[in-house]
């Protein structure tokens, strides 16, 4: 187990040097462009710091250009691109640093199940005795973690084995609630997955957050939480999205990293799962 928690955090790792690597270049990008914006202004010529673009494609039958659109791009417009497009990376850089997340759980959850079967549900092992299953090798118990997609279903096992774990979750370092976290980080994922970083109803959003925490308290809704999930969401005039820009830190010259954050989240349960719980339990003695 200790190679593939190896390899967990070596793609996290790889993530976190994207999401660096992406926002060195966009500022380097936007460095230059107000650089050549300034220069254009002292000129006298601002009119000429923008873009055009003709858009065309190739036509099915015989190939030659088709035009389509003609697209002008101020210099707002090209600035706000560029956060666009930085945006975008960083929104699937949470969707692949939380998919990595999910195949460790996978893999701690058919552990606990090849160590001590008792522990996973009835539905789980339907079909087989406390005898039979003892003699399943730990790919029996890999496969039937991967074919269940239950994120959480896995982590109330880890719960259930190690009631520890849920008293950590609601008093930690960051002062947040990672069961509620985890919940919330899974639902920008799907977002940015399936609807490209567009929430198309917001109280829908909230409302499925809370309930796949098992915390909706019939709408009333803990302030705390409702403002992590204000802290990834933004209204553009056109709707909600999820927004992973760093965050100007008032008054400094620094900025909170939105994506940094739900790394550190992850990383810091992953570590404490695998360890302080599983691995001491389990592979200590290996």
């Amino acid at each position: 187990m200790d190679a593939q928690y190896k390899e967990f955090l070596s793609n996290i790792a790889e993530v976190d040097l994207l999401s660096r690597q992406v926002k060195s270049t966009t500022e380097r990008e936007l460095e230059l462009m107000f650089k050549s914006h300034q220069s254009l202004v002292e000129k006298g010529m601002e009119r000429h710091s923008c873009a055009h673009h003709n858009m065309f494609y190739p036509s099915l039958v015989s190939g030659e250009a088709v035009f389509y659109d003609h697209m002008y791009l101020d210099f707002d417009r090209l600035v706000k691109n560029l956060f666009n497009h930085r945006n975008k990376h960083y929104l699937w850089l949470l969707a692949e640093a939380f998919e990595y997340f999910e195949d460790l759980v996978e893999l701690i959850y058919a552990h606990i199940g090849h160590k001590e079967p008792n522990f996973w549900s009835l539905k789980e092992t339907k079909g087989e005795t406390p005898e039979s299953l003892v003699t399943k090798p730990f790919d029996w118990y890999l496969q039937k973690s991967q074919s269940n997609k239950n994120l959480h279903a896995k982590l109330d096992c880890i719960r259930k084995r190690f009631p520890v774990l849920a008293a950590t979750e609601k008093s930690n370092y960051f002062g947040i609630d990672l069961r509620f976290t985890i919940c919330l980080i899974e639902m920008l994922r799907h977002i940015v997955v399936h609807n490209n970083g567009r929430i198309m109803d917001i109280s829908k959003f909230v409302a499925r957050t809370f309930e796949r925490a098992g915390m909706a308290n019939n709408g009333n809704y803990d302030s705390l939480k409702l403002q992590q999930i204000n802290d990834f969401v933004s209204s553009d005039g056109k709707g909600y999205r999820i927004v992973m820009l760093e965050i100007h830190q008032s008054g400094t010259p620094f900025h909170f990293s939105r994506i940094g954050a739900i790394l550190n989240w992850i990383l810091a349960y992953a570590d404490y799962i695998y360890g302080s719980l599983i691995r001491p339990t389990y592979f200590s003695k290996d």
